[in-house]
């Protein structure tokens, strides 16, 4: 069972007392001077609330018109002084706030019309606020101010604030600008509650209390609390850390058993919950794959992509999730699907702009050596070219010239020298190679005998490693439907992969040699698991 511990003394905050050392802090982003939008009229009920809070000992931090990033890194920020031992936070936020019925987001300073596809660049998720608010439950509220002002344009998206799937014990808010200045007046005033909240024109949801105070009247002495008033506050609060706080206090207490069970009861359900929300994306084997390519592209390897969920796949999800602060259980919902695959399909672009810089600086570097060699119209120099840029631009022309030079040589040779030359290049071999040098070591053909021996020795060498680079091949794309995407997508780059037919022959291997060689991978001729990543997401 995984349980987050809460203090005992943050629990007996949320409903009776201050903690020692807690600290009381506000949120304020206020959202009117939109660069692309409608603007918003300003609202001096923004600032009077700020006032209110400051007067109340709130640490506040308020944001006129941030940028993404600035109200990205305010969140980050909050959550961090949230952590330990905090005390009651609230977030107030007033903009253009956008839904698609299940999340919700408020758009920047900077942002165009939206649609759910480029949210991410635009707006923030108020799931970002989730473990700042959490880390104060029972003393956590969330106020939103929607524009009164609709956008236009909007692709799947509606204006306000859409279904919160808030964590628990925190409340939420919205209405205008001065009923939430009312609500918050009126939860400044002792012995307040949540419960308190509800009045025309303001909508309430997630956390509310009739009984436990947001604002303890500091006027009566501390009573002892006792069991049974413990029990009831667990019981409001209702979350795991709750009751595990209640029997880290009365580990034989009267409820021992209840919230023992309530516990087991809660984690499996959220268990159940978190596994069901995976088995809603109704994922087939095609979208398992892409998201392990996804999780390969951004550096989390799922060993292969074969559309199974094992264990090294799970890992892999649970160390991204991780990564990007989010509770790492391994399992995906939709909003982890949809940032999934936003980052993927940036961190490809990233890539492919990168391949691209490379491969025009090596062409650049390319053609520059050529015409310090090529040019010339020496074999010497074409060798020259060959053995340093083997896939180079000019490869053709080089060993065509080459090929040129030995025709001529052979067409010169003596009848008996000629014969022996055939022999050596029928067999192909090392030892026929020799067995001609031996013969004609000075001969018009000995420098070609002696560059044969050197590729045929090189191959031998290599021979064990190209076992190993076609074993992985046959792994990674191990049918005929895939090796006809490969040679697709190789010639749709202009790599000159040869017959799109399923076979890799010398000029697929020369094909996937330069792409490789330009994306920065492991130059082999062969696929691998990073070579096909970055074939099939087109980076």
């Amino acid at each position: 069972m995984r349980i987050k511990w809460v203090a005992v003394a943050a629990l007996v905050s949320a409903f009776l007392a201050p903690a020692v050392g807690a600290k009381d802090r506000a949120l304020i982003v206020d959202l009117s001077n939109y660069k692309h939008l409608r603007d918003l009229p300003g609202d001096g009920r923004i600032n009077a609330m700020r006032n209110r809070l400051i007067a109340e000992g709130f640490e506040v931090d308020r944001l006129d018109n941030p940028t993404l990033s600035r109200m990205r890194a305010a969140v980050f920020a909050l959550e961090a002084a949230t952590q330990g031992e905090p005390g009651r936070t609230i977030v107030v936020l007033r903009g253009h706030i956008v839904n698609d019925g299940d999340r919700t987001w408020l758009m920047s300073q900077g942002g165009r019309t939206p649609d759910r596809f480029d949210l991410g660049s635009k707006a923030l998720p108020l799931y970002l606020l989730d473990n700042a608010l959490s880390a104060a439950a029972g003393s956590a509220v969330l106020a939103l101010v929607p524009s009164p002002r609709p956008l236009d344009g909007l692709v799947d998206l509606v204006n306000g604030v859409g279904t919160l799937d808030l964590p628990q014990g925190v409340t939420a808010i919205s209405g205008s600008s001065r009923r939430v200045q009312s609500a918050i007046n009126n939860l400044m005033q002792p012995g307040s509650t949540t419960g308190s909240l509800a009045q025309d024109g303001l909508a309430v949801a997630g956390y509310v209390s009739e009984t436990t105070s947001f604002t303890p009247d500091q006027g009566q002495p501390p009573e002892d609390i006792g069991e049974l008033a413990y029990w009831s506050a667990v019981r409001d609060i209702g979350t795991p850390e709750a009751f595990e706080a209640y029997l880290n206090r009365y580990p034989d207490g009267l409820f021992a058993e209840e919230a023992a069970q309530t516990i087991i009861g809660d984690e499996q359900n959220r268990e159940a919950a978190i596994k069901q929300a995976e088995t809603d994306l109704r994922l087939n084997r095609s979208r398992r794959q892409e998201i392990q390519r996804s999780l390969a592209l951004l550096g989390y390897d799922p060993r292969g992509i074969d559309g199974v969920f094992g264990p090294a796949t799970r890992r892999a999800i649970a160390a991204w999730q991780s990564d990007n602060r989010l509770e790492a259980h391994g399992f995906l919902d939709r909003d982890q699907l949809f940032l999934l695959q936003e980052v993927a399909a940036r961190r490809a672009a990233e890539l492919e702009e990168e391949a691209r810089r490379r491969r025009l600086v090596e062409e650049a570097r390319d053609r520059a050596y050529w015409n310090s060699t090529g040019v010339s119209g020496l074999e010497e120099d074409y060798r020259l070219y060959l053995n340093r840029y083997p896939d180079g631009i000019f490869a053709d022309i080089a060993r065509d010239a080459i090929a040129d030079f030995e025709a001529e040589r052979r067409a010169e040779l003596n009848e008996r020298e000629r014969a022996a030359w055939d022999r050596a290049e029928a067999e192909n071999t090392v030892d026929a190679y020799r067995s001609f040098l031996g013969s004609y070591p000075d001969g018009e053909l000995a420098e070609t005998a002696n560059a044969r021996i050197s590729d045929l020795e090189g191959a031998a060498k290599n021979e064990e490693l190209r076992a190993r680079y076609q074993a992985v091949e046959n792994s990674v794309a191990r049918n005929s439907a895939t090796r006809l995407l490969i040679e697709g997508r190789l010639q749709g780059m202009g790599l000159e992969p040869g017959a799109v037919d399923g076979n890799f022959d010398n000029s697929t291997r020369r094909a996937l040699r330069r792409f490789q060689k330009a994306r920065g991978l492991t130059v082999t001729g062969y696929v691998d698991q990073a070579t096909m990543v970055r074939l099939l997401l087109g980076g």
